[in-house]
């Protein structure tokens, strides 16, 4: 009797046991199940994320063989980049930036291609740690600027903008066709709501005429100097020292 009782106990335990492994592996498949299924939405998102940014056309290289320089800023190889686009913020992303026609390059994933952003979705982006800002402005304005991108050299009461362009020239040789991709940097100060075009030390202080005795006396205790090779840095550190300034009474 003890024998058939102690057999019965024994076959109870080890389906309760059985029953409470079972419930265990059920509940550990469930656990896996449902992070698989989470990471799958997130990597869906994710996809669906990154491919606004890359929605626009290709973007196919005008630039001939025989030309000397090429289209971009800084370098032709992509550079590490950060863009507002579409009202999000994209980081880590390889891009380039065409001078000649003053849109960004991206390479689409997997690298199959190379894609351009569509530039009325670009707020802002940096690009190898420089800034860079997109301005709209009315074609009909009698502004200097026009719409496209500008880099931010200072930002602040007193903004200085440098507009980057290239050009490239072709031309017919008897030997066959030859041409070079040339650069032209543009500079605006940003007073207010309006930008103005600056070139000089002159321009500069037309446009503070309240401050013309200290700015003219700043420029020649610092020898700065407005030619092509140091007007950038000269144009910066005049219009620093203006927003330093304090303001003039009444104006």
């Amino acid at each position: 009797m003890k024998k058939v009782f102690y057999g019965c106990l024994s076959i109870g335990l080890w389906l309760t046991a059985s029953g409470a492994c079972a419930q265990s592996i059920k509940a550990d498949s469930s656990a896996v199940a449902a992070a698989i299924s989470s990471l799958s939405q997130r990597y869906s998102e994710g996809l669906r994320y990154e491919s606004r940014l890359y929605n626009g056309p290709e973007y196919v290289s005008t630039v001939r063989s025989y030309i000397k320089g090429h289209a971009f800023l800084a370098s032709a190889d992509p550079l590490p980049a950060t863009v507002e686009y579409g009202g999000a913020l994209y980081t880590d992303v390889a891009m380039r930036y065409d001078l000649l026609r003053d849109l960004l390059v991206v390479k689409a994933p997997l690298g199959a291609l190379d894609m351009q952003l569509v530039s009325e979705r670009v707020t802002r982006f940096t690009l190898d740690d420089r800034q860079f800002v997109r301005l709209v402005v009315d074609s009909a304005s009698a502004s200097p600027v026009r719409t496209g991108f500008y880099e931010v050299l200072l930002d602040g009461p007193v903004q200085v903008l440098a507009a980057r362009r290239k050009n490239m020239q072709q031309r017919s040789t008897a030997t066959g066709m030859e041409g070079e991709i040339t650069q032209k940097d543009s500079y605006y100060i940003g007073k207010g709501t309006r930008y103005y075009g600056v070139d000089n030390g002159k321009t500069m202080l037309s446009l503070f005429p309240q401050n013309k005795a200290a700015l003219r006396k700043y420029i020649r205790t610092e020898k700065l100097k407005f030619g092509k090779t140091s007007r950038e840095a000269s144009l910066v550190e005049l219009a620093r020292y203006q927003a330093s300034l304090p303001p003039t009474p009444g104006k």
